[in-house]
């Protein structure tokens, strides 16, 4: 089996990446009248004290740190580059996504075709990464740069891969592990990356012993294709650590137990959905409950079918390994990239994500397609068919896309649809009912709240949020029993500190507000409203000193917000 592609008679490669980069952008182009949204945009950019100063010395060094629950500071970085060019202005933050999501679309055509030299299927493959719903998330959602931004580097890594199996040099594989530490400091997903290079090494390069047939040249041996790779593993391995480290305690992977055996049960399930959902994507949402949390769990039944479903597939796939390749390369590259966000392992408390297929889907479009050209064969009507039928898929996967990117406008606008395609979703609630209260609409922002709580009563975000809502409506003394509660509940919910803080100021209980909003700014440093209203409480109780602490810890995080700080209190500047 020979590394070196036979090249199919097709249109220039660079004609062909820059057409289908084109056509992404146009389907996608609608974002640019898009606002944020109150899911993570809030922490990733527009409430972010670091983020909103642009790049700056110190926001360099903050985004090394573990942030949202994880050690992403190239993904940090890049939203700090949108404030320094673009302000706030929110369109322009999401056609940065676009942008570079049209540039991965043209790089999964040029990565396929360089690897085995067949330009149109490498077109539908590339085609349909660019246009599919289930990528909406990844692309029209500011805060998932991070999917965007991984993938640029997982597919230029790979590039460079190529290259050096074929040439060779130091200087390739060493652009090889700078451009995976890249992707892993955009997102930790990026971790099996030197596993998918030894599926590459399989099909199509064909460097492994394994995938020959009996008579034909021997490749390497696995322990040597795995040797060969061995900075990369223990890249990956640093990346577990540190993954392991930022999201050790936090709210993400604490807030519910749920059993191994729901996890493994809903980890099958959730391969199959994404299965429906590449074949039939219909509603699509941005927040699917997890079913052991919102219900009693997947029944019985679902989870067997799901299991001898898989499990048939993986056996046709290994039975063709030697005359069909590419199905078992694209199963394997689909499960295994998957094994890292399937569930085993919960964070956070949905049963699967969108997002979480933006590049792992690509070795079922990539299986598909050459199952196509096979089935197509040599004969033009055949193959004119397998056109026509590729063509009217992507069509009206462009089309769904472009109906699918419309619900990411805006806030309301996101929740209601969640509303719309599932059940049971008090995310889906609370985040509409937080919308609301934005809005100064507070009496549908408690109706929304408490439905949140009817479905999860142990939810310590939507008793934050309901106690923020009669605190706008003037109430503190209602709103502190329910701030205590979510505390209960979550003894890490910093913005909980905050607002029982605050409303224990507004009664004048500033010694009780002083140590809540201490709590505040210990669980979040970078919590720029607890420092101002700490630093209230403590000149309220006639603690000047530990009042101007206070500022200067402000003064560092927003400087502008400080000096007006100071200008009503009556203090002199720094």
């Amino acid at each position: 089996m020979s590394s070196r592609p036979e090249r199919d008679r097709a249109a220039p490669a660079w004609a062909i990446a820059a057409a289908l980069g084109a056509v992404v952008v146009a389907v996608y182009a609608q974002v640019g009248g898009h606002g944020f949204v109150n899911l993570d945009d809030q922490q990733y950019v527009y409430e972010n004290p670091l983020v909103l100063r642009g790049l700056t010395w110190d926001g360099f060094a903050w985004a090394f740190g573990f942030r949202a629950s994880n050690w992403h500071p190239l993904t940090w970085l890049s939203h700090m580059t949108d404030v320094e060019l673009f302000g706030l202005d929110a369109g322009r933050h999401h056609l940065v996504n676009v942008v570079i999501h049209s540039l991965n679309t043209a790089l999964v055509f040029l990565w396929l075709r360089q690897m085995t030299g067949a330009s149109w299927r490498s077109a539908v493959v590339a085609g349909f990464f660019g246009l599919h719903p289930l990528h909406v998330e990844s692309v029209a959602w500011i805060s998932e740069r991070k999917d965007v931004l991984y993938t640029l580097f997982w597919l230029l890594g790979s590039m460079v891969w190529v290259e050096w199996t074929r040439r060779g040099g130091a200087w390739r594989y060493g652009l090889v592990f700078v451009l995976f530490a890249l992707g892993l400091a955009s997102k930790p997903m990026a971790v099996t990356f030197p596993f998918a290079l030894l599926l590459l090494d399989g099909w199509p390069l064909g460097r492994a012993s394994a995938v020959h047939a009996p008579g034909e040249t021997s490749g390497r041996s696995f322990g040597a294709l795995v040797r060969e790779k061995a900075p990369l593993f223990a890249l990956s391995v640093a990346s577990v650590i540190l993954t392991w480290l930022a999201q050790r305690g936090t709210a993400a992977v604490r807030l519910e137990s749920i059993s191994f055996g729901a996890r493994l049960a809903n980890g099958v399930v959730a391969y199959v959905a994404y299965l429906r959902d590449a074949v039939w994507p219909t509603g699509l949402g941005p927040f699917y409950p997890h079913p052991s949390i919102a219900s009693t769990g997947h029944p019985a039944w679902l989870v067997a079918a799901c299991s001898v479903g898989l499990a048939a597939v993986t056996f046709m796939a290994l039975r063709e390994r030697i005359g069909r390749p590419f199905l078992l390369w694209g199963w394997l590259w689909y499960l295994g990239l998957l094994v890292p966000v399937i569930g085993l392992v919960q964070v956070g408390v949905q049963s699967r994500a969108d997002r979480y297929t933006y590049l792992p889907l690509l070795g079922i479009f990539v299986a598909l397609s050459w199952q196509g050209a096979v089935l197509a064969g040599t004969s033009p009507a055949r193959r004119a068919i397998a056109g026509a039928i590729a063509g009217v898929a992507l069509l009206a996967c462009g089309v769904a896309t472009h109906a699918q990117v419309r619900h990411w406008r805006g806030s309301d606008a996101l929740w209601m649809r969640a509303l719309a395609v599932t059940e049971g979703n008090w995310q889906a609630w609370r985040g509409l009912g937080d919308a609301l209260a934005e809005e100064g609409r507070v009496g549908d922002a408690i109706a929304a709240h408490e439905r949140a709580l009817r479905i999860r009563p142990g939810d310590a975000e939507a008793w934050n949020s309901l106690g923020a809502d009669l605190g706008r409506q003037g109430d503190p003394e209602r709103a502190v029993p329910l701030f205590e509660h979510a505390l209960r509940l979550d003894p890490r919910l910093a913005d909980a500190w905050y607002n029982l803080g605050t409303a224990q100021g507004n009664l004048g209980r500033h010694g009780d507000a002083e140590a809540s909003l201490v709590r505040a700014v210990e669980l979040r440093p970078d919590h720029v409203r607890a420092w101002a209203n700490l630093a209230v409480a403590r000149l309220a109780k006639g603690d000047r000193e530990g009042a101007e602490m206070a500022l200067r810890q402000l003064d560092r995080l927003d400087r502008s917000g400080s000096a007006r700080l100071r200008a009503n209190l009556g203090l002199p500047g720094p």
